[in-house]
């Protein structure tokens, strides 16, 4: 996928429904397990509430990153964005909360991608182990990073497509056997605060903003619309989703959402529970793999362009092995030593890392390039100050509702 928008760009740019669908690719992926029983507790109702407003506030600070990069186009990188608005502290802030976002989102992927192959090598006799299957998952997909984007981009979009055909029968066979006891709003306020964190995790695509308005040739209206567009795929998506797993999958029960939630279990381990017909469950499983295979990889490359980046900024060009090595060995050791890693680190990696780089970080930026350093592009978001202060307050409030989860 990234050499095809590569060269689209260099001929011309992507069209507004390719850049969305960059957008939307980011966004969809492993929250697509974590995010049916972090919301266990909040129902179905509740949850839908907040997975509305997560949509809002992260679209509206995509758009201020799309504002802020065309202040200065063709410098505007996430790293420089940072350091000519907010100065070196900024930058390294920046810098330091990527890194932390995308280590802990690999960390969490890796576990339950883990999991899934001990389950899958437990139907056919094998029984290897959990570490053992960390390091498969790891050479399997991270491995792919050695042979460069081309063939992940083919990869991707053979994986993305098997996904999205098991989704829609997934769904379809959902809808058609909705159990509406199962969707009662429950008043759980506090259950819905504490999956903010998760559903942030889920629609984070800032990081790839400067790169989109490079691709779209710095055109507003085009950026705008493949912004919303990217953004509104996944809620519809996710949306639908949490309708069909909060209403065939009941709350309570040894095998329901509460307990899965408790046990920190991936989604696939309560549908196994609930239903009988084996194709079913291969599907089940098969679409719980790829969708944190697809997000693996997309994140180990761009983790693998972040720690070139870093040693070429020092004057060091290690070989492309050696940053692979760098870059996964670290993830793999951590999801080794934390087993039911997949809900804790995505959550984690939204509260602290989509709270501020998501978050605080673009409202900071704005507030210093418009009414400070005054720059101008002919494009900016509406709502003025009280929308940014807004914006800020709501993303502190995250961050601490993280600290407050953790404690």
């Amino acid at each position: 996928m990234s050499t095809t928008i590569a060269r689209d760009a260099e001929t011309g740019g992507l069209s507004i429904w390719k850049g969305a669908m960059l957008v939307s690719g980011t966004c969809i992926g492993g929250g697509m397990l974590a995010m049916p029983i972090q919301t266990a507790d909040a129902g179905f109702l509740l949850s839908f509430l907040v997975l509305a407003s997560s949509w809002v506030f992260m679209t509206f600070t995509g758009l201020l990153l799309v504002e802020a990069t065309l202040w200065l186009k063709n410098q505007a990188h996430f790293s420089s964005l940072t350091q000519i608005l907010l100065g070196t502290p900024g930058r390294i802030l920046g810098l330091l909360v990527y890194l932390f976002m995308n280590t802990t989102s690999l960390v969490a992927y890796t576990s339950g991608g883990a999991q899934l192959f001990e389950h899958f090598l437990s139907l056919i006799g094998l029984s290897v182990g959990y570490k053992t299957c960390c390091i498969l998952f790891t050479l399997i997909f991270g491995g792919l990073v050695s042979f460069g984007m081309l063939l992940i981009g083919k990869v991707n979009n053979w994986l993305v497509l098997l996904m999205g055909a098991i989704y829609c029968y997934l769904t379809f066979l959902g809808i058609s056997s909705l159990n509406p006891g199962y969707l009662e709003f429950r008043p759980a306020w506090i259950a819905g605060l504490y999956s903010y964190p998760l559903i942030f995790a889920a629609f984070s695509h800032q990081m790839i903003v400067p790169s989109l308005c490079s691709y779209l040739r710095y055109d507003a209206a085009k950026l705008r619309k493949a912004l919303l567009i990217g953004t509104a795929v996944p809620f519809a998506v996710y949306s639908l989703w949490l309708l069909v797993i909060h209403g065939m999958i009941p709350y309570e029960g040894e095998n329901g959402l509460h307990m899965a939630f408790v046990n920190n279990s991936l989604i696939v381990e309560p549908f196994r529970a609930h239903f009988s017909h084996g194709l079913l469950f291969i599907m089940i499983d098969l679409f719980a793999l790829l969708a944190l295979a697809t997000s693996y990889m997309g994140l180990s490359i761009a983790l693998f362009d972040f720690v070139r980046d870093l040693f070429q900024g020092i004057g060091r060009y290690p070989s492309r092995n050696a940053i692979i090595l760098v870059s996964i060995l670290p993830c793999l050791l951590l999801a080794m030593q934390f087993q039911k890693a997949l809900l804790d680190f995505l959550d984690i990696s939204g509260g602290f890392g989509d709270g501020l780089l998501s978050g605080l970080i673009p409202v900071a930026m704005i507030w210093v390039g418009r009414y400070r350093k005054r720059f101008e592009s002919g494009y900016q978001v509406a709502g003025g100050k009280p929308a940014l202060v807004l914006a800020g307050a709501f993303a502190l409030f995250i961050v601490i509702v993280q600290w407050v989860k953790l404690l």
